[in-house]
C-alpha cells in the first residue's frame, strides 16, 4: 500500500471520528433540550394539576350547592303545590261570589253610563243656569256702575211732597204704601191740617195721624195721590258708613224737587237740638230751610233717613232710617209711640272731662257713663244705682268719687253717646229689662233694670 493510500486513510479515519464526535456531540444536545423542555411540561402539567384539584374542589362545592338547591327547590315544589290546591278550593268555594260581584259591578256600571248621560243632561241645564246668572251678573253690574244722584233723583222725584202749614213749609215722601206721608214732627207740630204739593202740582190734605217729638218723625194721612206717587222704600242704617255718598230731595227755600249730594260724614251723632234724643246721621249734604221732613236716600234709591236739621256751617243731620221705620210702624200701629226711661243724668267720661270733673278714682282712659244723679223713684234708682259722691282731693280741690258707671247695656259696650243713644232708640221699649254691666268702686258687675216709660214731650 502507498503512502497517499494511508494518508487518505487517515483522512478518512479523522473524518470518521469527527463526525462520530459531532453526532455524539448533537445527541447530548438533544437530549439536554429534551431534558428542559420536559422539565417544563412538568412544569405545566403540574399547574394543570393543581387546577384541576381547584376545579375538582368547586364541583363538589357546588355539588353541595346544589344538593341543598335541590332541596330547596323540592321543599318549594311541595308548598307551591299545596297553596296551588288551596287556591283552586277557595277559588271553587267563592265561584258564586265572584259572579255575584261581577253581577253588581256590571249592574254599576250600567248606572253610571245612565248617570253620566244625566249629569251631561244636568250640566247642560246648569249651563243654561249659569249663563243666566252671568247675564243677570252683569246686568246689575252695569246699573251698579250707573248708579248717579241723576238716577236716583228721576226714579225718587214723584214721590216727594211738599208740605205747607198755616205757620210753616217742609218736604215729605209717600212711605209704606200710597196712603202714608212721613215728614218732621216740628213741621206739623202745631196743625193736625196739612196741605200736600205734588209733582205734577196738584195739590190735596193730609191729616197728622201721630207724631213722635223725640225723634222728630210725624206720619201723615193722604187721599188721591196721583197714580205715579209711589212709596219709597226703607234701608237698614246700621251698614252705613262714613264716606258713603248720600242724594237728598227737598223743598229748600220754597224751591220744589230740589236735589243736592253729599257724604255722610258721622252717624250715631248725638244732636242738642230738643226735644230730639235719637242719635243722628251727619252730613256734608245741603238742607235749607224748607228741606226738612225730606228722604235721605242712598245710590240705590232706598230712603236711608228723614233730614231733619241744618247749619250755616254746612253740616247737616237726618233721622236714621232704622229709627224712622220703628216709630213711624208704631204709630201707624197704635198711634203714638212712646220711648223708655232710665231715670239717671249722667256724662261720658273722656280724659278732659276725668280731668275736668276732677273724678279722683278712676284712670284717665277709663270708658263710659258716669253716673251723677238719680230721679227718685224711677228704674236706676229702683235698680239700686249709686250716683258719684262730690269730695275734695289731696289739694282740697272740689271733685268726684265715681261710684257706679255704666260701662256696657246688655253687654254691648259704651264708648260714646251714639253707642247708648243708638242701641236704645232700636231695641229698648218701656217696660223692658235690660242688663246694665257697671264699674263699681273698682269691680264689675251686671245689674237687671225694667225701662219706664218717658213722659210725653211738654209735660
Amino acid at each position: 500500500m502507498s503512502q497517499r493510500q494511508n494518508q487518505v486513510g487517515t483522512v478518512l479515519v479523522i473524518i470518521a471520528l469527527l463526525l462520530s464526535a459531532t453526532n455524539t456531540y448533537l445527541i447530548y444536545e438533544h437530549i439536554d433540550s429534551q431534558k428542559k423542555r420536559d422539565s417544563e411540561q412538568y412544569q405545566r402539567l403540574k399547574e394543570i394539576q393543581e387546577a384541576i384539584n381547584r376545579t375538582q374542589e368547586s364541583l363538589a362545592t357546588l355539588e353541595s350547592g346544589l344538593s341543598t338547591s335541590r332541596e330547596a327547590v323540592s321543599e318549594l315544589e311541595t308548598r307551591l303545590r299545596d297553596e296551588v290546591a288551596g287556591l283552586g278550593d277557595e277559588i271553587d268555594a267563592n265561584r258564586l261570589t265572584l259572579e255575584d260581584t261581577a253581577s253588581a259591578i256590571g249592574q254599576i256600571s250600567d248606572e253610571v253610563t245612565a248617570l253620566s248621560t244625566s249629569l251631561s243632561y244636568e250640566m247642560q241645564g246648569n249651563l243654561s243656569i249659569l249663563n243666566s246668572q252671568v247675564a243677570e251678573l252683569e246686568s246689575r253690574l252695569a246699573e251698579y256702575l250707573n248708579r248717579t244722584p241723576a238716577r236716583v233723583y228721576e226714579r225718587a222725584r214723584k214721590s216727594v211732597v211738599i208740605i205747607t202749614t198755616l205757620q210753616k213749609q217742609g218736604s215729605g215722601f209717600m212711605w209704606f204704601n200710597r196712603s202714608f206721608l212721613l215728614t218732621n214732627w216740628h213741621v206739623v207740630n202745631e196743625t193736625d191740617t196739612v196741605n200736600v204739593g205734588y209733582h205734577d202740582g196738584t195739590w190735596g190734605n193730609a191729616t197728622v195721624i201721630g207724631s213722635d217729638p223725640y225723634s222728630d218723625i210725624a206720619v201723615l194721612r193722604v187721599q188721591d195721590a196721583p197714580s205715579d206717587v209711589m212709596p219709597l222704600e226703607t234701608t237698614d242704617s246700621s251698614l252705613l258708613w262714613i264716606g258713603q255718598e248720600a242724594i237728598a230731595i227737598g223743598n229748600p227755600l220754597g224751591s220744589s224737587g230740589s236735589l243736592s249730594s253729599g257724604y255722610i260724614s258721622q252717624v250715631n251723632e248725638r244732636l242738642d237740638l230738643p226735644p230730639l234724643i235719637v242719635p243722628v246721621i251727619q252730613l256734608d249734604v245741603t238742607i235749607a230751610p224748607g228741606s226738612s221732613g225730606g228722604p235721605l236716600l242712598d245710590l240705590d234709591g232706598k230712603v236711608i233717613g228723614i233730614t231733619n236739621a241744618g247749619t250755616l256751617y254746612g253740616i247737616n243731620f237726618a233721622v236714621m232710617s232704622n229709627i224712622v221705620e220703628r216709630v213711624a210702624t208704631t204709630i201707624v200701629e197704635k198711634g203714638e209711640y212712646t220711648h223708655p226711661l232710665f231715670g239717671f243724668y249722667g256724662v261720658l267720661l273722656t280724659p278732659s272731662l276725668i280731668e275736668g270733673y276732677n273724678v279722683i278714682n278712676v284712670e284717665a282712659i277709663q270708658n263710659g257713663i258716669l253716673i251723677l244723679d238719680l230721679m227718685k223713684g224711677y228704674p236706676a234708682d229702683e235698680a239700686g244705682l249709686q250716683p258719684a259722691e262730690e269730695t275734695f282731693d289731696t289739694q282740697g280741690r272740689p271733685g268726684y268719687r265715681a261710684m257706679d258707671i255704666v260701662v256696657a247695656i246688655d253687654r254691648m259696650p259704651i264708648r260714646t253717646w251714639g253707642d247708648w243713644d243708638g242701641y236704645i232708640a232700636e231695641n229698648v221699649s218701656p217696660d223692658q229689662e235690660v242688663t246694665l254691666t257697671i264699674w263699681r268702686s273698682g269691680e264689675i258687675i251686671e245689674v237687671p233694670l225694667v225701662t219706664a216709660e218717658r213722659p210725653p214731650y211738654g209735660e
